[in-house]
């Protein structure tokens, strides 16, 4: 793993014109693409200044939900291959039906 994994944030964007229900069945043409699915978490934050601390940013933070991220593993390669990132291996996306504020998770959430 390169060492700025742990410095820099790890995120791409994806297509958000199309999600899945938090009960839906996942639709995918073949299994052959690979298909997997991802626990992540989303955070939904308000208006987070450019170049933030991480405490200024943590107070930005106003919900987490969980996300079913879904996956085509074998499309993922020559996507990567032009340069541009993910797209097609990155079908639409499910939410948790729930989102909770940070306060709701007391302790837990540091």
């Amino acid at each position: 793993m390169p060492p700025e994994f742990w410095t820099d944030p790890l995120m791409y964007q994806g297509g958000s014109d199309d999600f899945i229900g938090a009960t839906d069945d996942i639709v995918c043409a073949s299994e052959s693409y690979g298909i997997d699915f991802e626990v992540e978490v989303a955070v939904i934050t308000s208006d987070v200044q450019m170049a933030s601390t991480p405490d200024e940013a943590l107070r930005g933070i106003r919900l987490l939900m969980l996300v079913n991220d879904v996956s085509l593993r074998n499309l993922i390669p020559s996507e990567l291959t032009k340069g541009f990132g993910f797209f097609q291996s990155k079908p639409a996306t499910a939410f948790s039906p729930v989102a909770v504020t940070p306060d709701e998770l007391g302790e837990t959430w540091r």
